[in-house]
């Protein structure tokens, strides 16, 4: 039998839904919860209605817990909490049904189940408390301590959003992470398979992709506040982004001996704004690709002009998601060419509606709106600032601002990209190496790209 243990869904359902069905892919028959199903995430009444329909067991969590005292709590918690936590207990109190938060109210806090022969005790913190945080780093006495109450052979706990593996004293503890609100730098959703083969109990951790841009417009239309978006765009939690480094990256302005350009910048931000553009994701990729814009540059024979014709592509490029993902890029050069108060003439307005386009899917070919009226000389700028966002657009691939500087190193036959990075970042990587098709062309060289962890990352 194999089942899918599930903990801190956190109301965010796309997460839910990309687990389950990962989950049924690899066969699994159950699904054990072990618990907060809501908070913080945009849709509580979905998410408890899909848990009691599809999971085996569900666990009232402390959060779900909390939720629901609120009505007793709320003059005391909206004096001695910070106003993102108070709001996210009342807007989720008041989202959801009363059926739902009488359902969350009959929920156990632990459960037991027999997994393969062996005793399964399902709990939210530990078998003490379910706001006690397991870690492996929790002292082995204390985990001893644990062991013994629990008279399980598997202790199944969440809470820490955190997923780990511990044995002591006999006994095996299992935490798969976060569902809806994973921590770590890594914004995919977690969980674990528990597979009972023959006398062994396989554990199995698991982290799926999801469409995190559905969650985040959720949490926007509903009126929370950002911090819990970027909360599950860079897989952290609401301390962390609170307290964020203040070297974290933000969009540069124009150049300091350019004054003009002030103002028709501020007016590409803010058509950005109209279109409620992803803000630390735009900016990452901005910051990035006029970093690789300032080192290549010279070989490329580009000056300060060509340098504000990146930047506002680069923070245009996505306002197509305002219309939704697919031909998001064609949707953002149509919505940049219709924009007739941006302060460019037609020449520049083109250009930058290319380049915002040419961010993703097809390159320039003669065939296209727009690539087909320009100048030879234009097509060639198109091509090499196109070619520098979709590198910089690769290398935040997980929206998580992984890199964090990058210096590039000019040579014959090769364009070497040396990012230091905070946190995962495979995956710009290799979105980066993929996305470098067009630099590639345009350099007449290869692009040899390297990730370089910053100390203690």
């Amino acid at each position: 039998m194999i089942v899918a243990l599930i903990a801190d869904v956190h109301a965010n359902l796309p997460a839910l839904e990309a687990v389950l069905e990962d989950a049924g892919a690899h066969g699994a028959e159950a699904v054990w919860n072990l618990g907060d199903l809501v908070g913080y995430g945009p849709l509580p009444e979905e998410t408890v209605l899909r848990l009691r329909e599809a999971a085996d067991v569900n666990l009232r969590g402390n959060y779900d817990r909390k939720v629901l005292a609120l009505p007793e709590k709320r003059d005391r918690w909206r004096e001695t909490k910070a106003p993102e936590k108070f709001e996210a207990f009342r807007w989720t109190w008041e989202h959801l049904s009363p059926e739902a938060r009488a359902y969350l109210g009959s929920l156990p806090e632990t459960a037991r189940r027999t997994l393969g022969g062996r005793r399964v005790l399902l709990v939210h913190g530990s078998p003490a408390s379910d706001s006690e945080t397991l870690r492996p780093t929790t002292p082995e006495p204390r985990m001893e301590e644990l062991a013994r109450l629990a008279e399980a052979d598997v202790v199944a706990c969440g809470h820490t959003h955190r997923a780990f593996l511990r044995r002591v004293a006999g006994v095996t503890f299992v935490n798969p992470g976060s569902v809806g609100r994973p921590e770590g730098g890594d914004p995919r959703a977690a969980y674990a398979l528990l597979a009972a083969e023959a006398d062994d109990l396989q554990i199995r951790p698991r982290r799926v992709r999801y469409a995190v841009r559905r969650t985040v417009e959720a949490i926007r239309a509903a009126g929370l506040p950002e911090d819990f978006a970027r909360m599950l765009r860079q897989g952290a939690n609401l301390d962390t982004i609170q307290q964020r480094d203040p070297d974290m990256p933000t969009t540069p302005p124009p150049p300091p001996d350019r004054p003009d350009d002030a103002d028709r910048y501020q007016a590409v931000c803010d058509l950005a704004a109209a279109y409620r553009y992803e803000r630390e994701h735009t900016h990452q990729v901005t910051r990035l690709a006029l970093a690789l814009f300032d080192d290549l540059a010279p070989m490329l024979g580009l000056g300060a002009d060509e340098r504000f014709l990146l930047q506002c592509g680069a923070m245009l490029h996505d306002i197509g998601w305002n219309e939704g993902r697919k031909g998001h890029h064609k949707t953002a050069q149509r919505l940049i060419l219709a924009a007739n108060d941006l302060p460019l003439d037609d020449r520049e307005r083109t250009i930058v509606a290319l380049v915002a386009r040419y961010h993703r899917k097809a390159l320039p070919a003669p065939e296209h709106n727009g690539y087909a009226d320009l100048e030879e000389a234009d097509r060639g700028l198109v091509r090499a600032l196109a070619g520098i966002l979709r590198v910089a657009d690769g290398l935040d691939r997980s929206h998580t601002d992984a890199v964090r500087h990058l210096e590039c190193a000019v040579e014959p036959e090769a364009v070497r990209i040396r990012c230091r990075t905070r946190g995962p970042a495979a995956i710009e990587q290799t979105q980066a190496e993929k996305k470098g098709d067009l630099l590639r062309e345009v350099l007449s060289r290869t692009l040899v790209i390297k990730m370089v962890p910053e100390k203690g990352s």
